[in-house]
């Protein structure tokens, strides 16, 4: 159930949606006006749930799910904002050296028509997968909502996997963010963010195998966690998934190419 609550005595506005792009959602905004804020949320909820209809592919309705089916065949023309995210997607894979992978199988076979902004896969059973970039780019365009609307502070918490942290919290100077180390959790790693955006990628008990390792098609294995402090939301969470995908365990030397606040290794 959505909850949501003012606290004028704080001027903070509080947000919990349990389930939106996957995870859980807490939002925090602070100011003098509760209308103000309402209406900035919920313009900013619109975006997320239209980004999420666009980006998730096991809607069947979404843009990306019916380019799934219909590129198999013949090429389908993007709306110019998905072209916008393929571009950057593609852009992102070779800074990486491939391991950022949104077809987790072999970029190349995605054959652009620039003219038309239409694409075709080159092997059938190719798909998008937006799983390692969708929720960075939410948080770039809800911080671009937030600042059009003149928010100074709040944070943007999906589900600690995908933090946006602007200005500080009320009685710090920073946002101080807890991740627990899913298979130690005596050692939190605390992350303190301020004007920055955090993800985290890795594999848990629970969840031993869902990222891919792009060059082998094989899934990564192993007590692996990463975080990644950016000023570009986008970045931290291409990064991590990114980190992750190529198994290594140390830094790859391809994020030296970034400009970064910080890197974790939690596991």
């Amino acid at each position: 159930m959505r909850y949501t609550n003012y606290y004028p005595s704080s001027g903070m506005y509080h947000v919990s949606i349990p389930q939106l792009m996957g995870t859980r959602l807490d939002v925090l905004l602070f100011g003098d006006d509760r209308q103000q804020l309402e209406y900035v949320w919920n313009d900013a909820e619109a975006e997320l749930k239209r980004l999420e209809k666009m980006l998730n592919r096991f809607d069947r309705e979404s843009e990306v799910a019916k380019v799934n089916t219909d590129a198999q065949f013949s090429s389908v023309r993007l709306s110019d904002e998905l072209w916008k995210i393929l571009l950057d997607c593609r852009r992102y894979c070779e800074l990486t050296d491939g391991y950022f992978d949104v077809t987790l199988s072999d970029f190349g076979k995605i054959i652009f028509m620039e003219e038309s902004h239409s694409i075709l896969m080159d092997e059938y059973g190719l798909m998008l997968d937006f799983g390692g970039y969708a929720k960075g780019y939410a948080l770039k365009c809800v911080r671009e909502r937030f600042a059009g609307a003149g928010i100074e502070r709040a944070l943007v918490n999906f589900g600690n996997s995908a933090v946006l942290a602007l200005g500080t919290h009320p009685y710090g100077d920073s946002w101080p963010v807890c991740i627990e180390d899913p298979y130690d959790r005596t050692a939190p790693v605390k992350i303190d963010l301020r004007n920055a955006s955090m993800s985290v990628s890795g594999n848990t008990p629970s969840n031993p195998e869902h990222i891919v390792n792009t060059k082998t098609s094989e899934f990564v294995r192993g007590d692996r966690m990463v975080a990644v402090v950016s000023d570009d939301p986008v970045d931290a969470e291409v990064l991590t998934t990114a980190w992750v995908a190529s198994g290594n365990g140390q830094k790859p030397d391809w994020m030296e190419k970034f400009k970064l606040k910080n890197i974790y290794k939690i596991r």
